[in-house]
């Protein structure tokens, strides 16, 4: 059995293989200090176990008449439970270490906070039904991504909408009792994911800006969540845009979250329709109540003029935003994740937006922006890799 010292060393090449993946036993030393010998060590151990496997050579070697031998983490070992909870929503997902999905399943509901359809008892139920359909992939912790922040001494969650004060966690935290549960914001856990299975493998700063309902940012910053500690960081939706602009749910004027979340968005178009003189949303649906984004996209891609004035705002305004964060939070780079920029013009207006607007500084490189594409189980996913980053890491 290892000892403490022992477990945190062999958690922090993991951390490596995972952040910089494939990376050799040599670079591991250099960015850890880890001596070679615990090194070589730590990895034969986690190769024994399956846990990594040799990745190939690395494309240029070190010294003469040795190769350098790439290690990665391997697919497979312990399943986890991914779980994501929104106002009309939940989302199920099965995976292994490296978020790869084996089974999946998603509620939804046509009302938004609906506390039948959110009831705490009903979707531990759910959950105990899908596990015990898989029986295959039994698994070992459960990482819930929550649309706000968990309390856990009261075992609710902190949101800005006060109808999740009335959902209570308790059930099921003892339903599965004796399995490990974490939680932990539902943009804080997709950010997580993006660390660990994402793309880069720089292992540089980055933030995370996710437009959904409402929009939020998370920043990893030198290999941690920034700032998780503190419930109102990352909380862009109530930075305030436009002093004179609408009244937000916070009770301040021309917050972000009344310019670009898809709550108010849909608001706005539901305007539109009632007063417009000619809208293409007339044509889409028969009845206001029946506008959702999916209905404003393609309101926009048809070239209504109110609507692409809509979303031009909404996009100049979240650009402009984070061009003010990156004054004060070092990220090489930025992933934006929403279906805002899956629209190819609104994405390209972001970025003109954000060169237009940086602030310039000779020494200072503009940000590398990225677009996650979005997908339903996103969330879920990321749930479940909090577990994997507290269950081989130890930390998030």
């Amino acid at each position: 059995m290892m000892t403490k010292k022992q477990l945190r060393l062999q958690q922090e090449i993991l951390k490596q293989l995972y952040t910089r993946g494939p990376i050799s036993r040599s670079d591991i030393v250099k960015q850890t200090g880890i001596t070679p010998a615990t090194t070589s060590a730590m990895t034969a151990e986690l190769l024994s176990e399956g846990i990594i496997h040799e990745a190939g050579e690395a494309a240029s070697g070190g010294p003469a008449g040795r190769r350098k031998i790439l290690l990665e983490v391997a697919p497979g070992g312990p399943k986890f439970l991914g779980l994501e909870l929104t106002a009309s929503n939940y989302t199920l997902c099965i995976i292994d270490r490296l978020g790869r999905v084996y089974a999946t399943r998603a509620r939804q509901t046509p009302r938004d906070y609906d506390l039948t359809f959110l009831d705490p008892t009903a979707i531990v139920a759910d959950i105990k039904d899908f596990l015990a359909a898989h029986p295959e992939w039994p698994i070992t912790a459960i990482g819930v991504a929550v649309p706000g922040h968990y309390l856990a001494g009261q075992e609710f969650i902190v949101s800005a909408n006060p109808t999740w004060r009335h959902f209570s966690l308790h059930p099921l935290n003892e339903a599965f009792k004796d399995t490990p549960i974490y939680y932990e914001n539902n943009v804080h856990c997709m950010t997580v994911a993006e660390q660990l299975i994402g793309a880069d493998k720089s292992g540089v700063n980055f933030t995370f800006l996710h437009v959904a309902r409402g929009v939020f940012c998370s920043t990893v910053y030198n290999g941690r969540l920034y700032g998780r500690e503190n419930f109102a960081n990352g909380e862009i939706a109530h930075m305030i845009v436009d002093p004179n602009g609408e009244l937000c749910d916070c009770g301040r004027r021309g917050c972000l979250q009344t310019t670009a979340s898809h709550e108010w968005l849909v608001k706005k178009a539901k305007l539109l329709y009632e007063n417009a003189s000619s809208t293409y949303l007339r044509q889409l649906v028969n009845d206001p109540a029946d506008i959702h984004m999916d209905t404003v996209f393609k309101a926009f891609q048809m070239g209504d003029q109110g609507v692409v004035t809509m979303l031009r705002q909404a996009i100049e305004s979240l650009a402009v935003t984070l061009n003010t964060l990156a004054l004060v939070i070092d990220a090489k780079r930025i992933v934006l994740h929403g279906q805002l920029f899956d629209q190819p013009q609104l994405l390209a207006l972001f970025q003109k937006t954000l060169v237009e607007n940086q602030f310039q500084l000779t020494s200072v490189q503009p940000q590398n922006v990225t677009v996650k594409p979005f997908g339903p189980t996103d969330g879920a996913i990321g749930g479940g890799m909090l577990a994997v980053a507290y269950q081989l890491l130890g930390e998030v």
